[in-house]
């Protein structure tokens, strides 16, 4: 599966983390971070209405009812450059 999500962090909501969904089922799903070798898991929360885990100190949670998600990179966006200013 290679659909990208963005999990919020509980502490900082204005500083969404885009990760990358490498399995899912009902109560868990494992997550990678684009560009690392970091993966860590998600639950289902207490109250079932969303996924929760924590890396390096952050704790994030995902709400599936209230996200999109994204398959992949646009082939417009794959390999381009950003040139410096």
């Amino acid at each position: 599966m290679n659909a990208r999500i963005e999990l919020t962090d509980i502490d900082r909501p204005r500083e969404p983390l885009e990760v990358e969904v490498v399995e899912s089922n009902a109560r868990a799903m494992v997550v990678a971070v684009p560009g690392t070798i970091m993966k860590f898991e998600l639950r289902l929360s207490q109250d079932g209405a969303s996924f929760e885990g924590a890396i390096g100190g952050r704790y994030f949670r995902f709400d599936p009812s209230a996200s999109t998600t994204r398959e992949g990179e646009s082939a417009a966006t794959k390999g381009r450059k950003v040139a410096a200013a």
